[in-house]
């Protein structure tokens, strides 16, 4: 609603392929802060369509907006009205614009077509999807663009009534974060402060849980499986499933993860992540994308998943696989948790800082060196910001709880079968062979035991098991005094292992969303390339350190 000027034309162009429209004019409550009222009957007899002030945040006006439309769809279908229209209402062009479109109209409907016409468009108008004067304006889009600006401006102005206001805060901090000297400061002081959050809380949180369950569930659990389950080695197995595999996704998984998730939706509630989008464009360059690549590498903070078929808002090929690439290097919610559970109640805090300032470089230099691999240019950023603001507790707490219980639904069946898989391997003496087998890889290059190397392989299932499977690893392999990671790992070991854990292979969702947007040779050659990057990185780290 305070944009017109920027979002009429693609009202204009919908309008004129001779779709039926109903139009949202949203953010109102920001327009109004900002002294801009808006005609809105006005604005519909101009459209010839209707038109409702809403905002989004708080569900104003959206549930009319929409009963609009499916009113406008029921008629349709019920009349058997087709989109085929003739003429423009309230046409606003030029005489000689309407002359172009109307006699390009008037040859698409008699026929023969024009040898200018792109067969889809002709197939569109085949089957009645879109009118012909619809498809003319497609084919005069270039004469069309310049006009509906013009428009956009003269209706805008007619439609708006300003008054004079004071500037808000929010306005003139808006300012200050996108401003280099003032924003990049800005932006690593709300870096460390949500990761000392998400630090805090999880640790509190896990404490607690942790606790309770061993103090509660766990002497119940093996009592009921002891006097259920005869057999030791079976009883035993079940047991690393349904006590050591839940302990460990309440005492890890959920605290953590949580509080990442609820914290990811206060930044974008707020409009802030946006802004820090437009702050790193000129290191996006230097990677060979733009800053819109900003926008999935975000979104990657939270899943690499969305992010990756995010990456279809670049323009090219190129940019796309670039991007995908930081975004599998880049930590998702999962893998932070790891890095933040491993390392801050046995090294500290700014241990973990400094293993997400290594994460970070290890991505920024892998991906200078992909763009020098991968010649071409990239296009420049076009950004719509969103205007800062408090975020609503509510909307908050939605998008935090519809992506923790994703989380727990889909992780919760993947670490019961992982730790029950583990188990029998132990119980028989199975896994044996398996840690001879990578014992000089995980422990001559990374200087880890190899129970690590193992919980590092079995995380390509799911990011959050390297930390949970290890904990499982290491109770079975030493004993209870290692339920806590300090007993058998040092604080070296520990910092490699989360580096190693927070870039290595992407998980097997990540490896598949690749695999379906670029094909199964680029997503392994990703992954190759993720895997070969973790492990120099982890051997220069092992060495620096002193640990091998």
């Amino acid at each position: 609603a305070g944009g017109l000027p920027r979002h009429l034309p693609l009202v204009l162009a919908c309008r004129d392929l001779g779709l039926p429209i109903v139009v949202a004019a949203n953010l109102a409550d920001e327009a109004e802060s900002r002294g801009v009222q808006i005609d809105v009957g006005r604005l519909s007899q101009l459209l010839a369509a209707p038109v409702h002030r809403t905002v989004g945040r708080r569900g104003t006006g959206g549930l009319a907006a929409v009963s609009e439309a499916v009113r406008q769809a029921s008629d349709r279908q019920g009349t058997g009205q087709t989109t085929r229209r003739r003429t423009i209402p309230a046409n606003p062009y030029s005489p000689t614009i309407v002359r172009r479109v109307t006699d390009l109209a008037t040859r698409l409907a008699s026929g023969p077509e024009p040898e200018d016409a792109p067969p889809e468009l002709i197939a569109a108008l085949s089957a009645g999807q879109i009118s012909a004067i619809g498809a003319a304006t497609v084919m005069l889009a270039d004469i069309l663009e310049p006009e509906r600006w013009a428009i956009a401006e003269r209706w805008a102005a007619e439609v708006e009534r300003h008054s004079a206001v004071r500037p808000r805060l929010a306005d003139r901090l808006s300012r200050r974060v996108t401003a280099p000297w003032t924003g990049l400061p800005l932006f690593g002081l709300v870096a460390a402060a949500s990761l000392g959050m998400t630090m805090a809380v999880g640790t509190f949180l896990s404490g607690v849980l942790a606790a309770a369950w061993s103090a509660t569930v766990s002497p119940v659990l093996t009592g009921v499986v002891g006097v259920l389950v005869p057999i030791p080695v079976l009883a035993a197995t079940i047991l690393w499933g349904l006590d050591s595999g839940l302990l460990a996704m309440l005492s890890v998984g959920i605290p953590f993860v949580l509080s990442f998730y609820l914290l990811l939706a206060v930044l974008e509630d707020s409009g802030y992540l946006a802004s820090a989008a437009v702050l790193s464009d000129r290191v996006f360059n230097a990677l060979g994308l733009p800053g819109r690549a900003a926008i999935p590498l975000l979104a990657a903070v939270g899943c690499n998943v969305p992010a990756i078929y995010g990456t279809r808002v670049l323009d090219t090929r190129r940019e796309r696989l670039l991007a995908s690439f930081l975004i599998v290097l880049t930590p998702c919610s999962a893998r932070s948790a790891v890095v933040i559970a491993a390392l801050v109640p046995f090294a500290g805090p700014q241990v973990a800082v400094l293993a997400f300032g290594v994460v970070a470089l290890i991505a920024v230099s892998a991906g200078l060196g992909a763009n020098a691999l991968v010649p071409g240019r990239q296009s420049p950023l076009v950004l719509e910001l969103p205007p800062l603001r408090w975020p609503i507790a509510r909307q908050v707490a939605t998008k935090a709880w519809f992506r923790f219980r994703s989380f727990v639904t889909t992780a919760t069946p993947v670490m019961l079968a992982s730790s029950l898989v583990l188990g029998g391997l132990y119980e028989t003496g199975a896994i044996r062979p398996i840690e001879d087998a990578i014992r000089p890889l995980v422990t001559a290059v990374l200087g880890l035991p190899p129970v690590a190397g193992i919980a590092l392989a079995l995380a390509f299932l799911r990011k959050e098991l390297a930390l949970q499977l290890l904990l499982v690893l290491a109770v079975a392999e030493y004993g209870l005094g290692a339920s806590s990671l300090a007993a058998f790992m040092t604080s070296g070991q520990l910092f490699v292992y989360a580096v190693v854990a927070a870039v290595s292979v992407p998980c097997v969702a990540t490896l598949t969303t690749l695999a379906d947007e670029f094909g199964w040779r680029p997503a392994l050659a990703v992954t190759g390339a993720t895997l070969g990057v973790a492990l120099a990185a982890g051997a220069l780290i092992a060495r620096l350190v002193g640990i091998a």
